[in-house]
């Protein structure tokens, strides 16, 4: 055991768990997440501006470089967080509470409030150790990256207030691993969201007819089941963090039902897929048509999100601002490993308009709780995490 009375006194601590505190899986306190930031902004004399180019706001903490003229560097993470089940978890979710390990529990604190004051407060070290960047630096804090950036990120692309920004490279969400390696995530996986209506005949639960929605709703799942099954076992044949290698896929969502004594005649069922990096668009389309046909054909389609381009990030000497984060990795002594992520990030829409990104966080020998119970981050592991992105800023800053 180790104590955790030094941390309580930490001032980086304290406001990682004021703004783990702030319960953003409810959008109304989104409000309070914006107002947080204001005051971290104030706090250091920086400027900041909330842009809502569809309603929901977008903050932006900005430490201006010496050379303005040159491409900027975005750090982004969200405010949102996925809501958390209380009963499950050890520690209310809200509460920061950090255990006699060193452990701070809470929702967000690996997606991606810890990344968000990582972000903070290295930049607060390098305002207090007096160095000048070269590159301005622009601290992003997203609305609604975990429902798909349909009112942040993907909106702001399109405003001159993105553009102002003047962006050379972005800095986003990274992922928990297991040993002492950093992933560097240069990709993300395209993220489909299928909702099916299946029909059926209804009637008095004391009758037995032929074609039900329930029927179909078991066949539709043997179905995806097998396909699952399938990509469970790519999976199993390749690297633990091959992520791109297959397609992810389950049922999230099954609606249906009146009463009790009512056969219903509709059932909804919503399918979520991260398709695997080789996955041609046209082959799954048909599986899914296939799929349509096998259960009955006055099944229903529609797609909820359907990205069907994800493009990559060169990580190698033609990336001038991947060789600065690569230099300042090996200087620490940080092993790193890029791989493809799992999931899906406000990072597609940046690369997909030709800007270079990654997803990084400092976050070894840690238990990977994404929308997990119990997720958690080492103290310990937070704090050398300011160092390793202070470094980091140094090179990356500073190139011409």
């Amino acid at each position: 055991m180790c104590s955790t009375k030094p941390y309580y006194n930490d001032s980086s601590v304290k406001i990682l768990q004021e703004y783990i505190r702030i319960d953003t899986s409810k959008e109304k306190n989104i409000e309070r997440a914006v107002n947080f930031w204001k005051n971290q902004a104030d706090s250091l004399g920086l400027p900041f501006a909330v842009y809502r180019p569809s309603g929901k706001p977008i903050c932006v903490i900005t430490l201006r470089g010496r050379k303005s003229k040159l491409p900027s560097i975005i750090l982004n993470s969200h405010m949102d967080v996925v809501p958390a089940a209380e009963q499950n978890w050890t520690y209310p979710p809200f509460s920061a509470h950090i255990d006699d390990r060193g452990k701070m529990f809470g929702r967000g604190t690996q997606d991606t409030k810890t990344l968000g004051i990582t972000y903070l407060e290295a930049v607060k070290t390098l305002m207090k150790s007096g160095i000048k960047l070269r590159r301005t630096i622009h601290l992003l804090f997203m609305p609604d990256e975990e429902s798909g950036g349909l009112n942040g990120m993907i909106p702001f692309i399109e405003t001159k207030a993105f553009k102002d920004l003047n962006p050379g490279f972005f800095f986003d969400e990274g992922m928990a691993s297991p040993d002492d390696t950093v992933y560097v995530l240069y990709q993300d996986k395209r993220h489909w969201q299928i909702n099916l209506t299946l029909y059926g005949d209804g009637g008095h639960a004391s009758t037995l007819p032929k074609r039900t929605a329930v029927e179909k709703l078991r066949r539709l799942l043997d179905i995806t089941s097998e396909f699952r099954d399938q990509q469970i076992q790519i999976k199993l044949s390749n690297d633990p963090t091959d992520y791109g290698s297959y397609t992810s896929i389950n049922v999230d969502i099954i609606r249906g039902g009146i009463v009790a004594n009512v056969i219903p005649s509709q059932i909804t069922v919503v399918i979520d897929m991260r398709l695997a990096i080789s996955a041609q668009i046209c082959e799954v389309e048909a599986m899914i048509q296939k799929w349509i046909s096998e259960v009955g054909n006055d099944t229903n389609l529609s797609f909820i999100a359907k990205v069907d381009v994800a493009k990559p990030t060169r990580l190698d000497a033609t990336n001038p601002y991947w060789v600065a984060v690569e230099d300042a990795l090996k200087d620490k002594g940080i092993k790193f490993l890029p791989i493809v992520f799992p999931a899906a990030s406000d990072m597609v829409s940046i690369r997909n308009r030709g800007f270079p990104a990654i997803g990084l966080a400092y976050l070894p020998r840690t238990e990977l709780l994404f929308h997990d119970r119990d997720e958690y981050v080492q103290v310990k592991t937070f704090l050398k995490g300011i160092q390793v992105y202070t470094h980091i800023l140094q090179k990356v800053c500073n190139l011409l």
